[in-house]
């Protein structure tokens, strides 16, 4: 399996032209790539403001997915990240996607708002537990950002149900620190790969430099190489994974637990 994580900076609110700016990354993209991950929020960055959330605001049948099933599509590599999304009844969601180059769909909520900006008044936190996406023989989940944090929300129980996991992010540099650790820790508890695609750029809540954006192995290895236009890549061994599950197999000491999904914001 071989990915690709595209940081970049982020117009505020601007829809059309992000997607015009992630339509000229895609074309760089090296043609053998299975999956392409973008930063969350990658067509507006994060809103506070009410009105112009309402504003820029998609149904998951919209314009913004419409294009990405097109890119998907024309590339022949499934595209993952996060848009600013409605359900049309007045609730806005930090909406995961993982769009194949088939049409198929599969779409997350962020289940964690961040409490330190407005997140967590006014969007609406996902309600299910992130599902299990089968593809190129990989199962695959996706969670937001500020998920990382709680490693409940991303056990791999029972058994190993998935083997890697995407983070799109928009997580300052003030915190590069914890972004890194808390993904290397995903993967050595999990033992799978994960990858946290960062933004660039800079908004009134942070800087997020380049070189923010990980690829972690099983055993906490950063594993990315840098192309020379900002993309990371890594190549994913699907066998050695699983060997080294068995030579060292900690799954099978995991504790089982159930998840109360009652609302995460109190």
């Amino acid at each position: 399996m071989k990915i690709c994580a595209i940081p970049y900076d982020i117009i505020y609110a601007d829809v059309e032209n992000n997607l015009i700016s992630v339509a000229h990354q895609l074309n760089q993209v090296e043609p053998d790539t299975d999956i392409v991950v973008l930063p969350e929020l990658f067509t507006t960055s994060f809103i506070p403001e009410s009105a112009l959330i309402a504003e820029k605001a998609e149904l998951t049948t919209g314009h913004t997915v419409e294009t990405l099933k097109r890119w998907a599509q024309y590339f022949g590599f499934a595209i993952a990240g996060s848009f600013l999304a409605t359900d049309g009844k007045g609730h806005f969601y930090n909406k995961a996607f993982f769009v194949e180059p088939m049409g198929d769909v599969t779409f997350t909520d962020k289940r964690h708002l961040f409490p330190i900006s407005s997140e967590s008044k006014t969007y609406t936190p996902g309600s299910t537990f992130p599902p299990t996406i089968r593809f190129r023989g990989w199962n695959i989940r996706l969670i937001v950002c500020y998920d990382l944090r709680f490693p409940v929300w991303t056990r791999n129980q029972p058994d190993n149900l998935y083997d890697l996991l995407l983070v799109p992010s928009n997580w300052p540099v003030s915190r590069v620190k914890q972004f890194k650790l808390l993904l290397s820790a995903r993967a050595v508890e999990n033992q799978i790969y994960t990858v946290g695609c960062n933004r660039t750029g800079s908004d009134k809540f942070g800087d997020y430099t380049t070189g923010m954006s990980v690829i972690f192995d099983n055993l906490g290895d950063d594993i990315k190489e840098t192309r020379r236009n900002g993309h990371i890549y890594a190549l994913l061994d699907l066998r050695n994974l699983k060997e080294g599950r068995e030579r060292f197999p900690a799954y099978r000491s995991t504790d089982n637990f159930t998840i109360d999904l009652t609302p995460a914001v109190r």
